[in-house]
């Protein structure tokens, strides 16, 4: 179960980046959207805030196991 916890921790860290980049390319395409495709970006932005509410519970998962 050691290993297990170990090879999460690692992982939780890998997803955490790994959202991040994510999230910045949503924000750059959302940004050169054009104006006649609002919604589209609006849609993008949504993504990057559920993407970044996300990270927010991955990050306690990962600090609650470092913890233990």
């Amino acid at each position: 179960m050691k290993d297990e916890l170990k090879q999460l921790n690692a992982l939780l860290g890998y997803w955490l980046e790994h959202n991040e980049e994510h999230a910045g390319e949503f924000r750059e395409w959302a940004d050169k959207v054009p104006v006649s495709q609002k919604e589209v970006a609006d849609l993008l932005r949504q993504a990057v805030s559920k993407m970044t509410e996300s990270n927010g519970y991955l990050k306690k998962a990962k600090d609650l196991l470092e913890k233990r």
